[in-house]
């Protein structure tokens, strides 16, 4: 019984310990609840039954009785029709124009439908697949996971529809016709995208637009305990004895933080190049703006954190809380597109947000105003938070 007891009181020695350190015991509990939370609210649906539905905008030219009924079957799937400009009744229909420049823009939606006119002459290729027109998918061939699932939610919906049409002939006493020999599809369905100048679409080009700036905003992090653990020690009075001002200690900071990043990021990049052969030299210019862009904001946001905590114990909790919230909402985690409408808007107020944005666009090679805006909040919000963060540091290193 002796080594149980003993055993016993060391447990309970170290977790007196544990709960004497609220940053430490934040750092345990507190993440978890908050990734659990954003990452319910991204997948689930309205109130959080079932999986969020798809939105995906629908241009119906035939307008007849056979093209409504496919557009109720795919509403009675896991998909959100978007009939209208206004998304409601008495909107303007939509054009489809009107649905590749949002496509393309990246906005409410990531998939549109053409209903081209003469569909209900043969909506299926059950009835007369000479004449049936088929449906096309618009997309953008960056994000093509949605419109892959458009695809089997309209074979859904019109395997509804067949379904249905047999119930009612079977009553009349009459017979379907039967599907050509081979044919596994319902409705055939054409995939058009809206962008022919980006980048191929893997999983290699685009996973940098999640991973750097929360491998930049740790990094900064860090980078901030360093001052915050030489002010503990005393290194930042000795050095304050010399002809230094505080101010040229936290720009000095500052620039070797922001050398160290850059640095950083074109090893990641160069490797990317090498073993998995990511064309980063084809947007070399954009790639370098948006990164450069990146490395500022992060490195201000992590001096700021850095200049409200008092010790280094308590940046590592409030910095591993915040960035993995950031992360999360913004799209270093789960890409932005794939999330509700309300969080996307949501994911602008983190420096996540913002960068996924801007190397998605460097990915697609839209134009350079494109990049423009996300470039100028990464500057602004490096620039705020690095003056206020310096100020504080300045300040506390005089005291």
């Amino acid at each position: 019984m002796r080594p149980l007891r003993i055993i016993a009181l060391l447990v309970g020695k170290d977790l007196r310990i544990l709960c004497r350190s609220k940053a430490t015991l934040a750092v345990i509990f507190i993440p978890g609840i908050v990734l659990y939370t954003i990452f319910t609210n991204i997948f689930s649906g309205p109130a959080g039954g079932g999986v969020r539905p798809l939105r995906v905008a629908v241009i119906d030219e035939d307008q007849s009785t056979a093209s409504s009924q496919l557009i109720e079957a795919l509403s009675a799937t896991n998909l959100k029709t978007i009939l209208t400009d206004t998304d409601e009744p008495g909107g303007k229909p939509l054009t489809v124009e009107q649905v590749k420049e949002s496509i393309r823009r990246r906005r409410s939606y990531r998939v549109g439908l053409v209903i081209p006119k003469g569909y209900h002459e043969s909506p299926t290729m059950l009835m007369r697949p000479d004449i049936h027109k088929g449906i096309t998918i618009l997309y953008d061939e960056l994000e093509p996971i949605e419109a892959q699932i458009a695809g089997g939610m309209i074979q859904m919906a019109a395997g509804r529809q067949v379904f249905t049409s047999m119930f009612s002939l079977g009553k009349s006493g009459k017979a379907a016709t039967s599907a050509p020999e081979g044919e596994r599809m319902l409705v055939k369905v054409e995939r058009q995208s809206i962008r022919s100048n980006g980048m191929k679409n893997e999983a290699k080009h685009t996973f940098l637009a999640g991973i750097v700036p929360m491998f930049l905003l740790f990094s900064a992090a860090g980078a901030a305990r360093g001052l915050l653990e030489g002010m503990k020690s005393g290194e930042t009075r000795r050095l304050l004895a010399a002809p230094i001002s505080p101010g040229h200690m936290v720009l000095g900071a500052l620039g070797n933080m922001l050398v160290i990043q850059v640095v950083q990021c074109y090893v990641m990049y160069i490797f990317a190049w090498l073993v998995f052969h990511v064309a980063i030299w084809e947007i070399a210019g954009g790639l370098f703006a948006l990164t450069l862009c990146t490395a500022i904001a992060t490195i201000g946001f992590g001096l700021f954190l850095g200049a409200v905590s008092k010790t280094p114990e308590q940046l590592d909790a409030l910095g591993t809380m915040v960035i993995l919230a950031m992360s999360a909402i913004g799209g270093s985690m789960v890409p932005r597109h794939v999330m509700p409408e309300w969080m996307k808007r949501f994911g602008l107020l983190t420096i996540n947000g913002w960068s996924f944005d801007g190397f998605m666009s460097v990915i697609a090679r839209d134009e350079f105003v494109d990049l423009l805006k996300p470039c100028a909040v990464l500057l602004g919000v490096g620039i705020v938070c690095a003056a206020m963060g310096s100020v504080l540091l300045q300040r506390r290193q005089r005291g």
